[in-house]
């Protein structure tokens, strides 16, 4: 008798990436996922290096609400694009000072802000039209023990 292995029966202990990778860099992560042939696992514990299967067994999703047309967004905000997306998201803000502010919340983790899940997102501040900076932010879940 032989063992059949597929995705479409996932019996308890079976292995459902083909290949399972690991990386270090929040760079290398964000190329990967961009080649829409990885799923991102997870976090090791021990290394703190990211672990992705492949092929991609997830639905292609994008973050948010993404823009089909190219309108001018407002010239103090902050976008957010994730590896997949084809359009960045826009938070609008009125004052330098606010859209500042609010992508330092972003950066540093916060909860209250567009970011509400685990991810791998670029973000870059916006003002007076000009890109100002850009970070690649990584959010994994918690660690509880």
């Amino acid at each position: 008798m032989t063992l059949q292995r597929s995705l479409g029966d996932p019996d308890a202990g079976q292995q459902l990436y083909a290949i399972v990778e690991s990386c270090r860099t929040p760079q290398t992560l964000w190329d990967k996922l961009a080649t829409v042939n990885y799923d991102w696992i997870g976090v090791r514990r021990t290394s703190g290096r990211f672990v992705l299967g492949r092929p991609r067994l997830s639905a292609v999703r994008e973050h948010g609400e993404a823009e089909d047309s190219a309108d001018d967004p407002a010239p103090h905000h902050v976008e957010i694009r994730g590896p997949l997306d084809r359009h960045p998201h826009h938070e609008p803000y009125p004052s330098v000072g606010e859209a500042r502010e609010a992508y330092e919340r972003v950066i540093a983790g916060d909860p209250i802000t567009p970011l509400r899940s685990t991810g791998v997102w670029r973000v870059r501040l916006i003002l007076d039209g000009q890109t100002v900076e850009e970070r690649l932010v990584v959010r994994t879940l918690p660690r509880v023990v």
